[in-house]
């Protein structure tokens, strides 16, 4: 099962943090547990220790019936990095070599999560404000940490939303990844030419290059020989004349 690839978590130093813990489910949800009621079931049976009463006697976790709303909620809980690292993980962001575009997004996202899950207590003009920032922010520190020739894509599209950065990137990366897969290399002849199969067909192939150039030769001296051959030293039997009968 599914399930069974995501570690417990107790809300203490003991295992992972909660920001290793809700990208771990991302991943097994892109496996196959994509439904939010399934990621949340699996989330709060792998909740332990102090982690066990915020998952199963919170009535806020216990009505959120979206992973967003149940992550946004697990990282007011337990998230405790200071509000200035957080910023500058976002700012470090880069998309990985194996990482797909939307994976990499996702994991933008995620970064931004934390500096907004502890806005509750603010003027709703400030928490606004914050999420405006945080929102561009992230935008542009997905363009910034895509892969090229991606990056250049998108960055040409001049796009505003975050969310539309991502299915663009997405579509562009399928794109060319089809492009490269459609287009078969070509495979010059120097690449296996010590291998024995290929030394025995081109030595195949000059013999046959040779005896068909002795032919060619052959005919052309016969042609020669013919086109020099003197005029028939014949005489007519009739007036005697040389050349005819």
């Amino acid at each position: 099962m599914l399930g069974s690839m995501v570690p417990s978590f107790t809300g203490d130093a003991a295992g992972p943090n909660i920001r290793d813990f809700l990208q771990i489910l991302e991943q097994v949800g892109r496996m196959g547990a994509g439904q939010n009621s399934q990621l949340i079931a699996i989330a709060r049976c792998k909740m332990l220790g102090a982690a066990h009463d915020f998952a199963w006697k919170d009535d806020s976790v216990t009505k959120a019936s979206t992973f967003p709303e149940f992550r946004a909620l697990a990282l007011e809980r337990f998230d405790t990095e200071p509000l200035c690292s957080k910023v500058e993980r976002i700012g470090n962001a880069r998309q990985n070599a194996r990482e797909e575009a939307r994976s990499f997004g996702n994991r933008v996202r995620l970064l931004g999560t934390g500096p907004t899950a502890n806005s509750s207590g603010e003027e709703p003009a400030k928490a606004q404000l914050r999420r405006e920032i945080l929102a561009e922010q992230m935008l542009s520190q997905f363009l910034t940490g895509l892969r090229d020739p991606v990056r250049r894509f998108v960055l040409s599209r001049g796009l505003k939303s975050f969310d539309e950065a991502i299915d663009v990137a997405a579509k562009e990366e399928r794109n060319n990844k089809f492009s490269q897969s459609s287009s078969e290399p070509v495979r010059h002849v120097d690449e296996n030419a010590n291998s024995p199969e290929m030394r025995s067909c081109l030595d195949r192939l000059e013999k046959l290059l040779k005896e068909s150039l002795r032919s060619r030769d052959s005919v052309e001296e016969d042609g020669q020989r013919n086109a020099r051959r003197p005029p028939f030293s014949g005489r007519c039997f009739n007036c005697d004349g040389l050349g005819y009968f």
